[in-house]
């Protein structure tokens, strides 16, 4: 039985490639299914107060398990359980962070991803490695497929696939939305290549699905980057096809072109509304503004020692290890070499060049970086990440290699010059080796340190530094021995006379990576206890709940852990005036930056608040009742902020000088531009906006400032109904008036006035306001976006579309 069920796999290779990428996945992330496990980083929330004095003591207080994935502890983590409260039906408002935005327009939230659906139909700790599972698996079958499509047997193919899904740099950004993108890369790269050489109707609809699913991951930038990479491929694969002439090329790149239309049609409900969010926003312009970023050219050595500069789940020299995970595996570099040497073909050679071109632009070196980053989209782009083009070349280059030393044909003169390549490759670190000059007392730390038996040693009078010749000497070893029994492997397949086997040289190849790849990036993404995931309400939490639906903010102080971290506010139910979240909406970006962020600092600047007359005058009028702060260093002194809650978790000030949440105004003072309204909202000039509105164009029957006494009230406001997409109001106004909102003023906001449809006005340089009669008065606010509404009519025609090409191609197939 045994035999047969093998039997049956092998004529399926498919099938069997898929059973050992799932079982590969699902041991690469076995420490989370354990139960009471997660795989998350999310211990990194007990290093910041509220909750940095009730950390258990099992988690590290230099940042838990993994510091570097705060970004997605603190906002990916969010955004999806707020999606999966909300499942079936998309949040398009979120009221939680800064003064309120768009939800699904941000993109960065993937609600239509399909690694966002374990989120909403399992308990949300237990997901996150099953989303895991399914990343890897994903970009690995992709690989797979794809190398198959170029000619690969199932020893190449497979091991292309495993290279590129657990290779390093795919693996550290497993939990960002990035992945989600780019697991669809050689899916991509297959649907181009189908399109360069037989396109049909049904793999055009293939091809814009794949499209579609991959605008849907969350991460524009890296779909920019991967469409990128499957029109250079497609030109690549159109270029080489034979027997294609002008005219046949030309209807090619119309089925290409028209494949990628469609698949933007289809992700329209999600590409809309972000290409409005991105249109009002201020990031273009900024980011055009800046200088194109680039990683340390002295990274480059962690292609052969990924633990060349430390590693953040045990001791690192220098942080940000996803920006310099470049390592693809030893042996992996070795096929790809012989590649190259034994058949150097046309589109080998274009791999490895663009490979080669793209990790230049990473690491900066001109002028690869400069023309790159000159052309559009380039020049906007972080193209730090174009390091998943250089994986995903390196793992076809691997998988070609290992073809060709499994052929009969095998190249036995040129032999020689594939093990020597690989020769050549495992010494290069020596050249370290040799200037460092180690120790035998340093060689014995280090070896212990390479296996996980001993910590590095720090040196003396620097408590919080490690000694880095014992972190890279550890590297070394490593190198020396995977690349050694690489080396090794190659010589026995590279035999004159006698060869290892074809099957045992593929199973060891394989073997040999995986473990390679599981050790370089196995634990990166760490599993921990779900006790340490959850962090409890706290006494300042509790006394900030209390306020709702009143804004707070944590005060930032340079060198300290910022205060319940923005984001997290979504799962709190709390309302939170910071916010992590791009692209961010024009006037909210620049006045939080103008007042209320403090200068020079690394952080984005919406996640930071100051006490600074000028930002408190600001949070004052976004409704910031509360101010929160470490527990321990000097207090706050300045003016308006008492003292209200003082814990052994934080301190909580009270801000006396909050506006409400709503209020009504009796008179407007009208200023020329949008500048002089920032002006007016910034600065400590005479207008009171407890009673004046700014506006930009006057409102009809609204009296000016001056024709009113100052100070006079209008009325009272009372906030009746306040939830992400509904807003009601009941007000009492003693004459004409304006209805002030302290959330942002967007497209898609309606307003109704007891009943009939009114407009909302932009006062106070970016709030909503409504102009009301004298009397009573209920106003209800609702977000019903035009955007949402073609986006996802569009995505439906496109759908029907595609449906339609896909059933005329399925006709079209022979019997």
């Amino acid at each position: 039985m045994k035999t047969a069920a093998l039997n049956w796999l092998r004529r399926r290779p498919a099938l069997a490639a898929g059973l050992i990428y799932l079982l590969l996945g699902t041991a690469f992330v076995s420490p989370a299914l354990v139960p009471g496990h997660t795989l998350s980083a999310s211990d990194f929330q007990w290093v910041a107060p509220p909750w940095i004095e009730s950390r258990p003591d099992s988690v590290r207080p230099s940042g838990g398990s993994n510091g570097e994935l705060a970004d997605t502890v603190s906002v990916f983590q969010p955004f999806a359980r707020f999606a999966s409260e909300s499942f079936p039906d998309p949040p398009l408002w979120n009221p939680h962070v800064m003064a309120g935005r768009p939800f699904l327009a941000n993109a960065q939230s993937a609600v239509f991803s399909p690694f966002s659906l374990p989120a909403y139909v399992l308990p949300f700790w237990d997901s996150l490695a099953v989303v895991a599972i399914l990343k890897l698996f994903v970009a690995a079958f992709g690989t797979f497929l794809l190398a198959r499509a170029l000619g690969m047997r199932f020893g190449g193919a497979l091991v292309s696939g495993l290279v590129f899904g657990f290779g390093l740099f795919f693996v550290v950004w497993l939990p960002w939305p990035l992945t989600s993108v780019w697991a669809f890369l050689p899916w991509l790269l297959l649907g181009s290549d189908r399109m360069a050489r037989a396109p049909s109707p049904l793999a055009a609809a293939g091809l814009a699905v794949v499209v579609a699913l991959q605008f849907f991951g969350g991460h524009p930038e890296s779909s920019f980057h991967v469409l990128f990479a499957a029109l250079a491929f497609f030109v690549l694969r159109l270029l080489g096809a034979p027997g294609a002439t002008r005219r046949p090329k030309v209807r090619r790149g119309l089925f290409f072109a028209g494949a990628l239309a469609g698949g933007a049609a289809l992700a329209a409900a999600a590409v809309i509304p972000f290409l409005e969010l991105l249109l009002l926003s201020g990031d273009i312009d900024r980011r055009a503004g800046q200088e194109a970023l680039s990683v340390p050219l002295e990274y480059l050595p962690t292609v052969l020692m990924p633990d060349f500069w430390g590693r953040p789940t045990g001791y690192s020299i220098k942080g940000f290890y996803v920006e310099r995970a470049f390592y693809a595996g030893a042996l992996p570099l070795m096929l790809g070499l012989a590649a190259l040497v034994i058949r150097p073909a046309r589109e080998r050679v274009a791999l490895a060049l663009f490979a080669v071109v793209a990790l230049l632009v990473v690491v900066g070196v001109p002028p690869f970086f400069d023309l790159v980053t000159a052309l559009p989209g380039f020049a906007t782009a972080h193209n730090t990440r174009l390091t998943i083009l250089f994986l995903v070349c390196v793992a076809l280059l691997a998988g070609f290699g290992l073809d060709e030393l499994t052929t009969r044909r095998a190249a036995v003169p040129r032999a020689r010059l594939v093990a020597g390549g690989a020769l050549a490759l495992f010494c290069v670190p020596l050249v370290w080796l040799v200037a460092a000059r180690p120790s035998p007392a340093l060689l014995d730390t280090a070896l212990d340190l390479a296996w996980g038996f001993a910590e590095p040693r720090r040196p003396e009078g620097e408590p919080t530094k490690f000694d880095f010749h014992s972190i890279r000497l550890a590297a070394l070893i490593v190198w020396l021995t995977v690349a050694g029994a690489a080396l090794v492997l190659l010589s026995l397949r590279l035999g004159l006379r006698r060869r290892l086997p074809v099957a045992a040289f593929v199973t060891l190849a394989v073997a040999l990576i995986a473990l390679d790849l599981f050790r370089a990036g196995m634990g990166q993404n760490p599993a921990i206890p779900e006790s340490h995931a959850e962090q409890p309400v706290t006494g300042a939490i509790r006394h900030i709940e209390a306020h709702r639906p009143a804004r707070f903010a944590g005060i930032y102080l340079p060198g300290s852990v910022v205060p319940l971290p923005p984001d997290v506010a979504m799962t709190l139910g709390l309302y939170d005036a910071r916010g992590y979240d791009y692209p961010v909406e024009g006037r909210f970006d620049k006045l939080w930056r103008r007042a209320v962020a403090p200068a020079n600092t690394f952080a984005p600047p919406t996640t930071l608040a100051q006490t600074t007359p000028e930002a408190l005058r600001v949070l004052s009028l976004l409704g910031v009742r509360d101010l929160m702060e470490q527990q321990f260093g000097a207090k706050q002194t300045a003016a308006g902020l008492r003292l209200a809650y003082d814990g052994a978790d934080a301190r909580v000030y009270e801000n006396r000088g909050a506006y409400p949440r709503t209020w009504l105004v009796g008179s407007q003072h009208v200023v020329g531009s949008e500048e002089e309204a920032l002006d007016e909202v910034v600065e400590a000039n005479d207008t009171d906006l407890r009673y004046t509105a700014i506006t930009e164009s006057p409102i009809g029957g609204i009296p000016r400032v001056g024709a009113t006494p100052a100070g006079a009230s209008a009325g009272e406001a009372r906030l009746d109904r306040y939830e992400g997409e509904r807003v009601s109001v009941s007000t009492q106004a003693s004459k004409a008036t304006v209805l002030v909102l302290s959330d942002l003023h967007y497209p898609g906001w309606k307003a109704r006035v007891d009943g009939r449809d009114a407009e909302i006005e932009r006062v106070d340089y970016m709030l909503r306001g409504v102009a009301l009669g004298p009397g009573e008065h209920r106003v209800d606010f609702r977000y019903e976006p035009l955007s949402w509404r073609i986006g996802w009519i569009v995505s439906l025609v496109a759908l029907a579309g595609l449906l339609a090409v896909a059933s005329l191609g399925l006709r079209r197939r022979p019997a």
